[in-house]
C-alpha cells in the first residue's frame, strides 16, 4: 500500500527551533516531513498553501480533557476534534478527573489510549499530591516511569511551605516539571472575580491580586532553593511576572504561560454586552468566570509586554468545558474556566496584526516555547526534529471568522470568545503525519 503523502506548495514555513521561515514547498507523510522537496510521487495530495502558513503542531501546555468520570463534559474523542481544529496536536492534562491522576497505571492509559486511538497527543501532568489533597507526596518516580512530564495539583495547589518545598526536592530528582496553579487560598477564598469596581458595583464577593503572587514569589524562591524546575500555570498578574522575570535573570529554572482570556479580557469585560456598570450579579456573563480571575488593565498590558519582550514562555488555554447548566446558575455559583482549544491561535495572532510581536513570536509561543518547558526540544514543536512520525498544521493568518457555539468542536460551549471576530483561521492540520483534519469551507 502506498503511503499517504501531503505535497503543500508554497506555503511559508515556520518553525522557530529549527531557524526557518521561508516560503517553499513542504512534503508531509508519516514516514516525516520534507522541506522544499526535489521530488515528489505522483500519488501524493496536492494542497494550495499559497497566502497559508505551515507550521509544527501546536503544543497546549493546560487542558482539561475530563476524562475520566466528567465525560459529560469533554472527553479524548471530543477534546482531540477540537484540539486538531486549533492546530494543537500535542496536550498536556491535568490530573483533576475522577479519580485524580495520582496512579502510575491511569497515567499510562491517559495517553496510550490516545495513541490507540489515533487521537492527538496526550502528555500527562500527574497529582503532585495523593488525590490532589495536599497532605502526601505522590510517587514520583513512579509516575515519570508511567510517562508523566510533569506534576501539579492545578486548581488545588500546595499551600503547605515544607509540602511544597519537598515536592520540588522530589522534583528535582525526578527531572519533573513542577506546574503551579498559583493561588493562595486562604486569601483568595475560591471568591468568584477580582477586587475591582465591576465586582462592587455587582455585589460579589472579590479576591485580591496578593493570592496569586504571594504564591508565585514563595514558590520561586523554593525552586531557586532547591534547584528544581518550576512552570507557572496561567500567570495572570504583573507582579508576577516580574518575580519570574527576575528568577530568570538569577539563571532560575523558572518558566510561566499566559492564556488567551488574560491577554484580551480585563475584569471590566466580564460585564454582559450593552451593560456599562452592572447593579447585580445577573449582568455578568459566567463564561468569562475565569480562575485565576480576570484581573485588571494593568495587569493585562503587563502581560503582553511579556510576550513581547520573552518573559512569557508560553502561551497555554486552560481548556476547561463546562456544560451549559453548570454554566447558568449565575455567576457566582458557576463554575470557573472556558474552552480554548479551537480560539488560541487567532487569539494570539491578534497580537501580530497589531504589531505588538511578529509571526515567528507567535508561533514559538505555541510550537518551540511550550517544548522547552517540557525540555522535549527536537521531540515537539519542530518540524526538523526528532519527532516521527511528523504533526503540522497549516494557517490562514488572513482568515476572519466569528466564534459561535456551531463552529466549535468542544463538546461544551463555555467559550468565553463567543460572538468575536478573529483573524486567523487553521485550515489542516496533519497528525502523526496524516491529514486530520480539513475546515469546511
Amino acid at each position: 500500500m502506498l503511503q499517504p503523502l501531503s505535497l503543500i506548495r508554497g506555503a511559508r514555513v515556520i518553525d522557530p527551533a529549527a531557524g526557518i521561515d521561508a516560503i517553499v514547498d513542504v512534503l508531509i507523510g508519516p514516514g516525516g516531513v520534507t522541506i522544499d522537496p526535489s521530488s515528489v510521487p505522483d500519488h501524493a495530495r496536492r494542497v494550495d498553501g499559497r497566502g497559508q502558513w505551515a507550521l509544527p503542531g501546536l503544543v497546549d501546555l493546560q487542558v482539561h480533557l475530563r476524562d475520566p468520570g466528567l465525560t459529560h463534559k469533554e472527553d479524548q474523542l471530543t477534546g482531540s476534534r477540537a484540539a486538531l481544529s486549533g492546530g494543537v496536536t500535542t496536550m498536556v492534562v491535568m490530573p483533576n478527573t475522577r479519580p485524580v491522576l495520582d496512579d502510575p497505571a491511569l497515567v499510562a492509559a491517559q495517553s496510550s489510549s490516545a495513541d490507540a486511538r489515533g487521537l492527538a497527543r496526550v502528555l500527562v501532568a500527574a497529582a503532585a499530591t495523593r488525590a490532589s489533597a495536599g497532605q502526601a507526596l505522590s510517587d514520583y518516580r513512579a509516575l515519570k516511569a508511567a510517562g508523566a512530564v510533569a506534576v501539579t495539583d492545578d486548581g488545588l495547589p500546595v499551600q503547605d511551605d515544607a509540602l511544597m518545598e519537598q515536592s520540588l526536592i522530589s522534583c528535582a530528582a525526578n527531572d519533573l516539571v513542577f506546574m503551579q496553579h498559583a493561588e493562595d487560598t486562604r486569601i483568595s477564598q475560591h471568591r468568584p472575580m477580582t477586587e475591582c469596581e465591576v465586582q462592587r458595583a455587582a455585589g460579589i464577593l472579590g479576591q485580591p491580586a496578593e493570592a496569586e503572587w504571594v504564591m508565585v514569589e514563595r514558590d520561586v524562591a523554593l525552586a531557586e532553593r532547591t534547584g528544581a524546575r518550576y512552570h507557572v500555570l496561567h500567570l495572570s498578574t504583573a507582579r508576577s511576572l516580574a518575580a519570574v522575570r527576575r528568577a530568570k535573570e538569577r539563571g532560575a529554572s523558572v518558566t510561566c504561560e499566559v492564556s488567551p482570556h488574560h491577554l484580551t479580557f480585563t475584569c471590566n469585560d466580564v460585564v454582559k454586552a450593552g451593560i456599562e456598570l452592572p447593579s447585580t450579579e445577573a449582568d455578568l456573563d459566567p463564561n468569562k468566570k475565569m480562575n485565576p480571575p480576570l484581573r485588571s488593565g494593568a495587569d493585562r498590558r503587563a502581560l503582553v509586554d511579556g510576550l513581547a519582550d520573552g518573559t512569557v514562555d508560553a502561551v497555554a488555554t486552560d481548556h476547561a468545558p463546562h456544560t451549559a447548566a453548570e454554566k447558568g446558575q449565575g455567576f457566582a455559583r458557576a463554575p470557573f474556566g472556558t474552552t480554548g482549544l479551537e480560539t488560541m491561535l487567532g487569539v494570539l495572532l491578534r497580537f501580530v496584526h497589531d504589531g505588538t510581536i511578529d509571526a515567528r513570536r507567535a508561533v514559538e509561543l505555541v510550537t518551540s516555547g511550550p517544548a522547552r518547558v517540557l525540555r522535549r526540544q527536537g521531540a515537539l514543536g519542530t518540524l526538523s526534529g526528532r519527532q516521527a512520525p511528523p504533526d503540522l498544521c497549516l494557517v490562514d493568518p488572513e482568515r476572519s471568522w466569528v466564534v459561535t457555539t456551531g463552529a466549535l468542536q468542544s463538546r461544551s460551549k463555555n467559550n468565553c470568545f463567543l460572538g468575536l471576530e478573529l483573524r486567523g483561521r487553521v485550515t489542516a492540520t496533519w497528525l502523526r503525519g496524516r491529514l486530520a483534519y480539513q475546515l469546511i469551507a
